[in-house]
């Protein structure tokens, strides 16, 4: 791995560049960070392209100088509404004379799981087995290196939309730069946030963002299943500003303050306008804004659930990160009560951004780090890996 590490993370309102070093001791150290609003996107559709771009450029430019580093290599994180995926199931011989299973048959294996017609308009980006079969028998583990004459898979392929791509590659070239890897963030938030034993029998990961709110289902090193809702922190402070008559600025303070099952019986609520004067409402009123938009919230997350058959009685573990929700105090726990579950909190610590909203971004760079692995079953694609095995996801395949 180089000395230092940068990668962009492109979330519904915001783009964060980190540049990072590890101590040895395989723990992230941020050297550089760049955080930028822009106008975001809608169901996949971008409200201003050149927003985006300049936010890209303005963060990278932002890390860089903190850093003191030039970056010359970049790898970026898609979020779910510019991706797709593809789970098919691939079957091979194995070849060798002593039927030894080899990395190679491992890569032929996921070449035979692509037998399907791609998506249109979006490309592969990788390819990751979420379990083996050997000689009819499943196995969780890699099997290179065990004697096998057949092999099958079910294999996890994410496709990036090819517009979002080029949309991302033309900003980059504003600054001399091509990146190295495009990463679905559903995948590497999901092996970041949940520990591996739970993935090993399947776990569900719930991302709250600004505009959408994504449900991963996760078993092994792989993304088996994913929904995502048009419903984020954005429509908590729309209904604030629909139901009350305040600005975005105001109502989105409103939101932060709130504390969720609290019983401030008739207490009135005191809101400051920034270009002066107060507003008093009844408390009620807002708990009513806030606690019905995540009423509905977690009655679309549990249908999600249902439909990708992660049901609660199946005792399948949930997380919860992101910045939409998941930062507002007590929404864990309200929503643990409506959904009728145990949700758990997750960020694994960093010494700086250790927060649940910057956990995708810290997902994707942990990801980079570790692609060259030696000890894995996955393929990416990328600048200088294309058809080529690479070796580069994590041994998440373990008795």
């Amino acid at each position: 791995m180089s000395q230092n590490t940068a990668i962009l993370d492109i979330g519904s309102s915001k783009v964060i560049c980190l540049i990072c070093g590890d101590d040895g001791k395989d723990n992230i150290l941020v050297q550089g960070a760049g955080i930028r609003e822009y106008r975001g996107y809608r169901r996949g559709q971008l409200e201003d392209e050149q927003s985006l771009s300049d936010a890209i450029v303005d963060a990278l430019s932002a890390a860089e100088t903190e850093a003191k580093h030039r970056v010359r290599d970049i790898s970026v994180g898609v979020p779910a509404p510019f991706m797709k995926l593809v789970c098919h199931e691939g079957r091979i011989s194995v070849k060798n004379r002593n039927k030894r299973v080899t990395h190679k048959d491992v890569d032929e294996l996921i070449n035979a799981s692509l037998d399907f017609e791609a998506p249109a308009g979006f490309e592969l980006i990788s390819s990751t087995p979420v379990e083996f079969v050997a000689d009819g028998m499943p196995r969780a583990d890699t099997p290179v290196g065990m004697s096998a004459a057949e092999l099958g898979s079910y294999v996890s392929h994410i496709y990036v939309d090819g517009r979002f791509k080029r949309l991302v590659s033309d900003a980059l070239l504003r600054v001399g730069l091509d990146a190295d890897m495009y990463i679905a963030v559903p995948l590497s938030e999901g092996l970041f946030v949940i520990p591996e034993d739970e993935r090993a029998r399947g776990a569900v990961l719930i991302d709250t963002g600004a505009a959408h709110t994504d449900v991963c289902l996760i078993r092994n090193g792989a993304l088996v299943d994913i929904r995502t809702i048009d419903a984020g922190g954005n429509h908590f402070t729309s209904d604030l500003c629909y139901g009350l008559g305040l600005t975005r600025p105001v109502a989105e303070n409103v939101k932060r303050r709130y504390v969720y099952s609290l019983d401030y019986q008739d207490s009135i609520d005191t809101i400051r306008n920034p270009n002066g004067g107060v507003m008093k409402v009844e408390h009620e009123t807002i708990q009513y804004i806030i606690e019905e938009r995540t009423r509905e919230l977690a009655m679309l997350i549990s249908a999600a659930m249902r439909e990708m058959g992660a049901e609660p009685e199946k005792g399948v573990s949930v997380y919860m990160t992101g910045g939409g929700v998941t930062l507002m105090r007590g929404s864990c726990e309200f929503m643990e009560r409506e959904m009728g579950l145990p949700i758990q909190v997750r960020m694994p610590w960093m010494p700086r951004l250790s927060s649940p909203n910057y956990a995708s971004a810290f997902s994707v760079m942990d990801f980079v780090m570790h692609a060259t692995d030696e000890d894995n079953a996955g393929r990416l694609e990328g600048a200088g890996m294309r058809r080529k095995a690479i070796r580069k996801l994590r041994d998440f395949f373990k008795l």
